[in-house]
């Protein structure tokens, strides 16, 4: 294949993950070393749960390695990099946007004739902000009440820019609340970890206001079965919800989470956050019609198997804590 040559979606087995040390970067590489991709994982330091045959890219996006660059030619790739996580503070902000939109842009201009197909990962909650709406679709408007929302919005419309001015094949993921195995509490990542973390140390567990803000959690198998749809059929320049469509409560999701453990959980509340929105559940219809993706499992079957492999985690490092877990 020659440089800028392109591929079609269906047929691409060569994929670039960047963020590939995140939770859902890990689990889509080792998706992906299943199904016998030629995969590259790229983030700022090597995470031990990658497969043994990806090859591995250390660097930033800010500057992004020549062999990045080249792995990227004719790929699928897909843009999970995110440095900061939603809060209602503004100090970041500057950084957010050097580091997430300005990196972006940049790697966008220097691959144009590279022949690569993008799944940009972008938030299926905070790009909407507040709304009463039961289900939230991709033609929902979009008004952010965060610096982490309006990065993720900015970074879709240069998307969409590059592709009117450039033909840039991209398609956008808007993925709600994910969860599941590799999933870590001490990196933020996720109120289902926190609350297996913090109910099962028999820790207080804070909730922002009454309890009763609804949010769509979907098992982290789903999410991969997803992008990795998304980034073999899903038609260029479109956006699509990955979610449940299924919304629960945070008081819901701590009851839940404290049965599966038989612990009670030691709640504590605290004042609402402007940041939080009451509720988001996505309408995954359109993800549905186009691809014929519907989540395969339910939030009860989801946490199940998330608990099951903290506890085999736990065992494997308990006998012994230099192993690592398959």
């Amino acid at each position: 294949m020659t440089y800028g040559q392109s591929l079609q979606p269906n047929l691409r087995k060569k994929a670039v993950i960047l963020g590939a040390s995140g939770f859902i970067g890990v689990n889509l590489a080792r998706k992906f070393a299943e199904e016998g991709f030629e995969l590259t994982c790229f983030a700022h330091k090597v995470s031990e749960n990658w497969p043994a045959s990806a090859r591995v890219i250390l660097g930033d996006l800010v500057s992004p390695p020549r062999e990045l660059l080249e792995a990227m030619e004719g790929a699928i790739v897909f843009h999970l990099v995110s440095s900061t996580r939603p809060t209602a503070k503004t100090e970041m902000a500057v950084a957010e946007i050097a580091t997430n939109l300005m990196a972006t842009v940049g790697l966008l201009e220097i691959t144009q004739g590279a022949g690569c197909r993008w799944v940009f990962s972008s938030s299926g909650g905070t790009v909407y902000g507040q709304t009463d709406a039961a289900l939230i679709s991709e033609e929902h408007t979009n008004l952010p009440i965060s610096s982490y929302g309006t990065v993720k919005l900015a970074i879709e419309r240069y998307f969409s820019l590059y592709r009117t001015l450039h033909g840039t094949d991209f398609v956008v993921a808007r993925i709600s609340n994910p969860f599941g195995p590799f999933q870590s509490a001490a990196k933020g990542q996720g109120l289902i970890a926190a609350l297996f973390e913090r109910i099962g140390d028999g820790a207080p567990v804070e909730i922002w206001g009454d309890g009763k803000n609804v949010r769509d959690f979907v098992y982290i198998d789903d999410v991969t079965d997803a992008l990795t749809l998304l980034g073999e059929r899903g038609k260029p320049g479109e956006v699509y919800n990955v979610g449940s469509g299924v919304g629960t409560s945070v008081i819901e999701l701590v009851t839940k989470i404290s049965a599966t453990l038989d612990t009670p959980a030691k709640v504590v509340y605290a004042p609402a956050r402007g940041v939080d929105v009451r509720r988001n559940v996505l309408d995954i219809g359109k993800i549905e019609r186009e691809l014929g993706w519907r989540p395969g499992h339910t939030l009860d079957q989801g946490v199940a198997l998330t608990h099951r492999w903290r506890q085999e985690r736990s065992s494997v490092q308990s006998r012994d804590p230099e192993q690592r877990l398959a």
